[in-house]
């Protein structure tokens, strides 16, 4: 073993107190997803030191509370960088209530260079360094004790290279005066792994919630909030508790008995047994506390259609050409946005999106202003690599 296997608090703490004074480490996480509403953590791997020969080591969070290490993630004087961290942040959010800082996501920075979109860990290695990592140990049982010497030596590997990648791929975010972009970015996923919606805005998730009525959807709202609370309760799946389309019905037809829940499709015996009266009183509550008015956004017009079809193109032809990831230039939402700004707003003050702002709006937003203004047309461009460009008008 060439790593440090910590099983006891004396372990994690001079693990933890290494990794201040360098003041840099890399994490990764295995966890099981199946069947949990939060995902129960398996394994942490920390390398830390030397690019070319870090320390390393993984703690076992069945044998030693890892708050010592979740504390790490979440100090500002420690660089932390991790691949891919969106399930891994989520998990640390779900269970400790934390938010990473500091934090620098290799699969974001790769996105920024030319790697292409959400890039493997094992394709960024081989890619960046010309190392080729084992396979085999990502899909094994990481909650079953004793871990194998292939589960190690796979988590190892896991962490072991990702401060050289970093390395290498911030040399190359420098040349092209990119690196605050991916910094902004690792920012908005640290935030918005912990930011959580409350049980209270779950109901908003329910397809179809638009269509009831106010105190249908009180009564939708209410039932909502409590499947999230009871699914953190027993960390559970909202859907193995009850599913959406059975909650949209309970809200609507609004059961006062028992046989009133059994009409309902998906409720049955067992869900009677445990939760009747539960339900029954949540409904109840749910009626008689509606929520503030919700408009349901209304549908792009067919022109308004076409425009957004048209300013996707044109974001993913701007995004290809700097070879970054088009994901992360513009998301579709953010473009009908504008469409709608520009169809029902007030057309002097553009509105408050990150399409529009920041380094998207140097990137793609001058160009999106400028087209619907009237300013350039958008044209066929055979030798262009995307195929189309602007020209003024």
């Amino acid at each position: 073993m060439d790593g440090i296997l910590a099983t006891t608090p004396q372990q994690l703490e001079e693990i933890t107190e290494r990794i201040r004074d360098a003041e840099r480490f890399v994490f990764d996480l295995e966890f099981v997803p199946e069947g949990r509403y939060v995902p129960e953590l398996g394994l942490v791997q920390v390398a830390w030191g030397d690019d070319h020969q870090p320390e390393l080591a993984v703690i076992d969070p069945l044998e030693v509370d890892i708050r010592p290490f979740v504390e790490l993630v979440t100090d500002e004087q420690i660089k932390t960088i991790v691949h891919a961290a969106q399930g891994d942040l989520s998990l640390l959010a779900g269970h400790y209530d934390v938010r990473g800082t500091s934090l620098y996501d290799t699969q974001i920075a790769a996105a920024f260079i030319g790697y292409g979109d959400q890039i493997g860990y094992a394709a960024l290695v081989e890619r960046v360094l010309g190392i080729r990592l084992r396979k085999g140990s990502q899909y094994t049982e990481w909650l079953r004790r004793p871990l194998s010497d292939q589960q190690i030596a796979y988590a190892f590997d896991d962490v072991r290279y990702l401060g050289r990648v970093w390395t290498g791929l911030q040399d190359q975010l420098e040349e092209l005066s990119r690196l605050p972009w991916v910094v902004e970015e690792c920012e908005l996923l640290a935030a918005t792994a912990w930011r959580r919606p409350t049980p209270e805005e779950s109901y908003l998730r329910v397809k179809g919630w638009a269509g009831l009525n106010r105190r249908s959807q009180g009564a939708l709202r209410a039932l909502a909030a409590w499947r999230e609370r009871e699914a953190l309760r027993s960390n559970r799946p909202t859907s193995r508790i009850l599913n959406d389309r059975s909650l949209l019905e309970l809200a609507r037809t609004a059961p006062t008995s028992a046989e009133d829940l059994s009409n309902v499709r998906g409720v049955d015996v067992g869900i009677i047994g445990r939760y009747g009266a539960t339900l029954i009183n949540t409904v109840a509550d749910g009626l008689g506390d509606p929520p503030e008015h919700q408009p349901a956004r209304t549908p792009l017009s067919p022109a308004g259609d076409v425009w957004a079809a048209t300013l996707h193109g044109l974001v993913r032809a701007h995004a290809l050409a700097a070879e970054i990831a088009p994901r992360f230039v513009g998301p579709r939402r953010e473009i009908e946005a504008v469409v709608r700004w520009w169809l029902e707003g007030d057309r002097a003050t553009p509105p408050a999106l990150p399409l529009l702002q920041g380094w998207r709006g140097e990137l793609v937003g001058n160009a999106i202003l400028s087209w619907l203004n009237g300013h350039s047309a958008l044209i066929v461009d055979p030798t262009s690599e995307t195929g189309i460009k602007l020209e003024p008008r």
